[in-house]
């Protein structure tokens, strides 16, 4: 069941998507396959991997969500050409509890309970370092100023277990070159 949704709805939290054990099989199989080209990699070598939406969609819901700091509740991702959009259930009760810096503390002030994010952009490689190009956000449906939902998304993101910011550019793993984004799947070269 493919899970889209345009940046422009109304109601981003109503993305719907059911997780399919299939699907978070085969996106464990491909990502074991991209571990395994790594580490076997001899120069010149090169593979390429299609992930769908599903598999992904499904892999976040049953296999890394039980991961997820207390802050991220749910994560959501659907593709376009050229376009990675994403729908997230934010706790904001549980992001400010230990952040040092001002903007999660006042996040959490100004902000409680479970809230959506939707947010679209571009995803950005270069030189095997990958990162979001945010283009434009939606706060449970209402729009908020770009620079705060940038911080909200950074602030999430260093939460998390390896902690990264998904608007910087991070190393990918596995010999990974490059990720297309195409309308309903990825390809990941190494």
């Amino acid at each position: 069941m493919a899970c889209s949704f345009g940046i422009t709805s109304a109601k981003p939290d109503t993305a719907v998507f059911v997780a399919s054990k299939a699907a978070a099989a085969q996106c464990r199989v491909k990502l074991n396959k991209l571990e395994d080209f790594a580490f076997k990699f001899k120069p010149g070598q090169t593979q390429t991997t299609r992930f769908s939406e599903d598999e992904i969609n499904s892999y976040l819901a049953l296999d890394l969500s039980a991961d997820y700091h207390p802050c991220l509740k749910s994560l959501v991702l659907s593709f376009e050409e050229n376009k990675l959009n994403g729908i997230a259930a934010i706790d904001f009760d549980r992001l400010g509890m230990t952040a040092t810096s001002l903007l999660p503390k006042l996040a959490s002030f100004l902000f409680s309970g479970t809230r959506t994010i939707a947010a679209s952009g571009q995803l950005i490689c270069k030189n095997e370092k990958a990162h979001l190009k945010l283009e434009q956000a939606l706060f449970d449906g209402g729009k908020l100023p770009k620079p705060l939902v940038e911080k909200i998304i950074s602030a999430v993101g260093r939460k998390q277990h390896p902690p990264f910011d998904p608007l910087q550019p991070s190393q990918m793993p596995y010999e990974i070159n490059k990720v297309e984004v195409h309308t309903g799947y990825i390809i990941v070269y190494q």
